[in-house]
């Protein structure tokens, strides 16, 4: 169980680098020792919004970082008394710059940021009650998703101690079927969150044009939400209304616009054969495996070896009250699911072949459960998609569906019409995991 939660929650917290990775090739391009003559970090007062430097890159950005300041950055992060020193240098291949804090002639932390969307990052210096930390912010909007986290830290002993952070995940896709909450109280208490946090802080790495068009246009280190001004003439912002007041007002809005989908029942499922589907990650010996049939009904396997131990699942149920939701999608009603392991959950026990012994254990059927990680109840929905889902724009079958789009066995993005899933794909709406087709490994 440990390790299948540690693969969820790695695809979570990865969850935009692997539906871009294609897209990034320009992030691989390996950070060597050699870099171009690095510049200490000048900066000015707590509210400063940008650095001086240097350094010139001629990329496809609208991220500027001119000279403000008077006075150079000497902090002390691993807290010993001795002054850091802090270089922003530019990637060789100008596709980024890369931020290093020295003491005296060691290193002793590097950060890189990226140009391209997937590659972005935003590392501040942010000194509260006279002790220094390291501020890393990464406010990441695809596809109409939100998923923003901090984490402030220091570097005692030379090394990253994280000593608090929090993030915040929202879905502005109202009238999607994969929308997955939109929390005005809980984003709210989040910006104010950050945003004490940026005004107790300087820019010491911002490759981030989002965040840096809201910090220039606000005239300080604030984040109010750029998004918030992309929706004109169905939402505008009101200056005079704090920020929990336009968020509401923002969900409103755009529910108002973005209607529910319509449904139309249809009688059976899109298929006339079994369909072989799987689950996995790549990483690890965990796979769930799943064979649905024209009738709606499913039979799965859920196994993680571990050398000689394995956990295990074998489940079978049924879907009714298939909806057609558009040509290339089909929502899903599980009206049953059933354990057929045969050993209550968690029950242990070994079977010896030929001299070998595998150690089992009962799981749960992983991808058929839900956030708690337990089995899904009978009424839980699923969403089907045929080869021919598309993802490129709002309203198409996959636009929104980050944590379905993760789980896909060959990574593609979906900027046009031509980029289609390609292979049929079905959806736990609880949680976002996705089934692709086996013949799609």
């Amino acid at each position: 169980m440990i390790k299948k939660k540690l693969c969820y929650i790695l695809a979570e917290g990865s969850i935009l680098m692997g539906l871009c990775c294609a897209c990034a090739g320009s992030q691989n391009a390996e950070i060597t020792e050699k870099q171009l003559e690095s510049t200490p970090i000048e900066t000015a007062a707590s509210d400063a919004a940008e650095i001086k430097t240097d350094v010139e890159t001629d990329i496809e950005t609208d991220v500027e970082i001119d000279a403000t300041a008077d006075a150079a950055v000497a902090p002390d992060l691993n807290r010993n008394g001795i002054p850091e020193e802090v270089r922003l240098t530019a990637l060789e291949d100008g596709q980024g710059q890369q931020l290093e804090i020295w003491e005296k002639d060691e290193l002793i932390d590097r950060e890189v940021g990226y140009f391209a969307h997937t590659g972005w990052t935003s590392v501040f210096l942010c000194t509260l009650d006279g002790e220094d930390y390291l501020l890393r912010y990464h406010p990441t909007m695809y596809q109409g998703v939100g998923m923003y986290d901090y984490s402030l830290s220091t570097l005692i002993e030379n090394k990253k101690t994280v000593v608090q952070q929090n993030h915040v995940q929202f879905d502005i896709n109202f009238g999607s079927p994969a929308h997955n909450g939109f929390d005005p109280e809980e984003i709210a208490a989040f910006m104010e969150e950050i945003n004490a946090l940026l005004s107790n802080s300087v820019v010491l790495l911002n490759t981030d044009s989002d965040l840096q068009g809201t910090f220039e246009k606000e005239g300080r280190l604030y984040d109010s939400l750029w998004w918030l001004d992309s929706q004109e003439p169905v939402f505008a912002r009101e200056q005079k209304k704090s920020m929990l007041e336009n968020l509401k007002d923002f969900q409103a809005a755009m529910t108002a616009v973005q209607p529910p989908a319509v449904i139309e029942e249809v009688e059976a499922l899109p298929i006339t054969e079994p369909l072989e589907l799987l689950f996995y990650s790549g990483a690890g010996g965990w796979m769930t495996s799943l064979v649905l049939n024209p009738d709606g009904s499913f039979v799965g396997e859920y196994s993680d070896a571990n050398y000689d131990t394995v956990y295990v699942c074998q489940f079978h149920g049924q879907f009714g009250n298939v909806g057609k939701l558009t040509d290339a999608s089909w929502l899903l009603t599980m009206e049953e699911l059933v354990l057929d392991t045969g050993h209550e959950l968690g029950e242990q026990w070994d079977v010896t072949e030929e001299g070998y012994t595998i150690h089992y254990i009962a799981s749960e059927p992983y991808g058929f459960d839900g956030m708690d990680w337990t089995a899904l109840e009978s009424g839980a929905q699923f969403i089907l998609y045929s080869p021919k889902a598309a993802g490129h724009e709002p309203g198409t079958e996959l636009y929104g569906a980050v944590e379905f789009q993760s789980w896909l066995h060959k990574r593609r993005e979906f900027l046009s019409e031509d980029d289609v899933l390609g292979c049929w794909g079905l959806q736990n709406m609880e949680t976002g995991r996705g089934f692709f087709e086996s013949t799609n490994t």
